[in-house]
């Protein structure tokens, strides 16, 4: 045993997995999997602990994780996806035989089955299982860490858990008073007002224990003030305790309050095993049908065990955070992509008349200049330089008394200009620029010195230019300085401000009419990339998981939408409960769509085909369910559209309400698009004629499509053109990759 364990242990190293020990590594890791069940039920048969898991979990695999799913994994995988299906049964039918600290043992051991998954997931060895490895990795992670979490959560001891909170909370409102200090020290009599909500005492109170008398009466106080703003007489002086600061303050005190008052009911065990129940139930519920019912009880079991939970759910509340409630719709676009957008060329002739060193210089001159972006780091923020990088080309003649001078200039200089989005504005900075000045003397004519001397005096002259070579350059450097810096300045300040104007009018404006603006979002940049993430999740929603790396293009740009974004946004529609014929159909999303982007949109009208017979012709109006009327499942490769609706017809009775799928499949081949959709299906029955009737309809409505992949994208200066280079689907996600 003491060498197999060796072996284990090799395995898990990353250098084991080069070459064909990989498949070494597999089976070792199936010999792990022996000696650790093996002995867990030696520990069961001897030893009898804290129920853990039992009566929470369903001593049933779900039907993701089923042996057939993880048949998927097949060839060299086959031995390996026996021995992992048959873990994850193992874990589910002895949670009502085993204790917690043997559940924690066969989790231990799923735990090293995703380990595996994840490495081979990395390796490009395994590409044409990266598929089906992502999603049955993403199935049991979920589970493994929510149970995991589970454990934690209810063996959890209260009374440190509450001193753990209360330091944090307390840490909170450290750093909110010492924001709400920096504000009011930059207001005129603003000081007063930190004593006035009680933020002086609080801090002094809290600096001798979080979990002292003084600092939760202090607390109280503080509250109280801020709370009681509503009452004060003066309108300016609500306003002002209404700021940010004040409201950030207020927040920290809110949560601080909340968990130095929390006390755990008579019935709390059974009270959070109950609903951490209602909530495995709920996301195993949820994750088969994406009902939106299902959903809420997600939602509202979370909210029964923050209130219950020692740590306020905070352990579970990382789970969920990280599987359900993270964000679904995520741009990542290259620094290559966005300089195809935002680049912009320039060639300006002009004339030259100066003096320089004495000399009257006056010539003509091209400057060819080029602005771009250059992404810079940020973990919170798009940040990026508008670079200006230019060269002027001038040939000019300067003229003393004494000598002409013929002189060809080469400068070229680079300008930068800070520029930060915040999601809400623009902020610039003050540009910077560097001049690499260079001048070629091309000719010097003297009439000093008489013919005789002549050529004496050209030498002397050219000796001369050349001694204030370096004192000529950096003049011209100076002069390009004081041209080109203000103009830059100014047209990128003026730029940025009318973008975020353009930005809340073209984009959130619209996004908030139809109830599409996100709940949460984030801006992130590193030396090539833009990412944009966003959720939109409102209550008794719920968000998306992390997709997989692949899915996004480290060229051009990727869109990636997840169903719950899509799902969220079909509710806004609010056709639950409605009876609509085509037109009137057509015309709700098109007002919509139009409320949304905040321009007028108008769809195609898609014509009934000849051979859809009258029978299809005569559904006169679509009659959608009362709840979940339509959802989108991203899976297999395709877009499933669930439609739950019954039909009107025309001189005939009602056809009841029904579950129609209607899966879509997408291809890109060339620059075109092609949809085709796939056979329309009926799981819940029917009768056969009745549905022959809807499948027509519905493939007269939904046809098989050759769409255009142009998609033409209008920058600040120009429109770019891009198209479409790939359409992925998996795991929940569609991940849209224009180049």
């Amino acid at each position: 045993m003491e060498n197999r364990a060796i072996q284990a242990t090799q395995a898990m190293r990353p250098q084991y997995w080069r070459g064909r020990n990989w498949a070494r590594g597999l089976a070792a890791l199936g010999v792990v999997a022996g000696v650790v069940t093996g002995t867990w039920a030696v520990e069961e048969a001897t030893k009898s602990g804290p129920p853990g898991l039992k009566g929470i979990l369903s001593n049933v695999a779900p039907t993701a994780l089923s042996v057939e799913e993880f048949a998927k994994l097949d060839g060299t995988w086959t031995e390996w996806s026996q021995g992992a299906a048959a873990a994850v049964a193992d874990f589910y039918v002895k949670l009502d035989s085993s204790d917690s600290k043997g559940q924690r043992a066969a989790l231990d051991l799923l735990k090293r089955k995703l380990d595996v998954m994840q490495r081979a997931i990395s390796d490009a060895k395994f590409a044409s299982l990266h598929d089906p490895l992502n999603v049955l990795h993403n199935r049991l992670a979920r589970r493994v860490d929510l149970a995991e979490a589970t454990l934690d959560t209810i063996e959890m001891d209260p009374v440190a858990a509450r001193a753990a909170n209360l330091a944090k909370a307390g840490q909170a409102i450290t750093s909110s008073t010492s924001a709400l200090q920096t504000y009011l020290s930059g207001i005129g009599g603003g000081g007063p007002w930190l004593a006035y909500v009680k933020a002086d005492q609080l801090s002094a109170a809290l600096a001798k224990g979080a979990d002292s008398e003084a600092a939760i009466t202090a607390a109280k106080l503080g509250k109280e003030k801020i709370a009681g703003r509503a009452t004060l007489t003066a309108e300016d002086q609500k306003q002002f305790l209404g700021r940010p600061a004040f409201l950030a303050y207020e927040a920290a005190v809110d949560q601080y309050l909340t968990v130095a008052n929390w006390q755990a009911p008579a019935d709390a065990t059974e009270q959070l095993r109950s609903q951490l129940k209602a909530l495995f139930d709920a996301t195993d519920a949820y994750a088969e049908s994406r009902a939106k019912e299902d959903a809420g009880k997600v939602r509202a079991a979370y909210a029964a065990i923050r209130k219950l939970a020692p740590d306020g759910g905070e352990r579970l509340s990382a789970v969920l955070q990280k599987y359900l409630f993270n964000y679904n719709s995520r741009i990542v676009a290259s620094e290559e992509f966005l300089n195809r957008l935002l680049s912009d060329a320039r060639t300006e002739n002009g004339q030259v008349v100066d003096n320089i060193l004495g000399a009257q210089v006056s010539g003509h001159q091209t400057t060819s200049t080029t602005v771009g972006i250059d992404l810079r780091p940020s973990p919170n923020t798009a940040r990026f330089d508008m670079a200006l990088s230019g060269t002027i080309q001038s040939n000019t003649v300067g003229v003393t008394s004494q000598a002409t001078v013929q002189t060809s200039g080469n400068h070229t200089f680079l300008a930068a200009k800070g520029v930060t989005f915040d999601g809400q504005k623009f902020y610039t900075s003050p540009a910077t620029i560097s001049v690499n000045p260079h001048n070629t003397t091309t000719g010097i004519s003297t009439n000093a010195g008489g013919f005789l001397f002549r050529g004496i005096a050209q030498d002397i002259a050219s000796q001369e230019v050349e001694a204030r070579r370096g004192q000529a350059e950096a003049i011209t450097a100076s002069r390009i300085q004081d041209r080109v810096l203000p103009k830059f300045n100014e047209e990128v300040d003026r730029s940025f401000a009318d973008a975020t104007a353009k930005v809340e009018k073209e984009v959130f404006t619209g996004l908030r009419a139809a109830g599409l603006y996100p709940d949460a979002i984030t801006y992130q940049s590193t030396d090539t990339t833009l990412r944009v993430n966003s959720r939109l999740m409102g209550a008794g929603e719920l968000g998306a998981d992390v997709p997989h790396g692949s899915l996004a293009s480290d060229r051009g740009a990727t869109v990636m939408l997840h169903e719950s974004a899509i799902n969220n946004s079909i509710d806004r529609l609010e056709l639950a409960g409605q009876t609509l014929n085509d037109t009137e159909l057509r015309a709700k999303l098109e007002a919509f769509l139009s409320k949304a982007l905040n321009r007028e949109v108008k769809l195609d009208t898609v014509k009934a085909a000849a051979e859809d017979g009258d029978e299809a012709k005569s559904l006169s109006a679509i009659a959608f369910a009362p709840a979940d009327p339509m959802r989108v499942r991203l899976e297999g490769g395709e877009l499933v559209l669930v439609i739950r609706a019954g039909f009107k017809q025309d001189g005939k009775d009602d056809i009841p309400a029904r579950e129609i799928v209607v899966p879509i499949a997408f291809e890109v081949k060339g620059k075109q698009i092609i949809a085709t959709r796939g056979n329309v299906a009926f799981p819940e029955g029917g009768g056969l004629a009745t549905n022959g009737v809807i499948r027509k309809k519905i493939q007269s409505v939904l046809p098989d499509r050759t769409l255009e992949g142009k998609i033409d994208i209008k920058g600040p200066k120009k429109t770019v053109t891009a198209h479409v280079s790939r359409i992925k689907v998996a795991d929940g996600w569609i991940a849209i990759t224009v180049n």
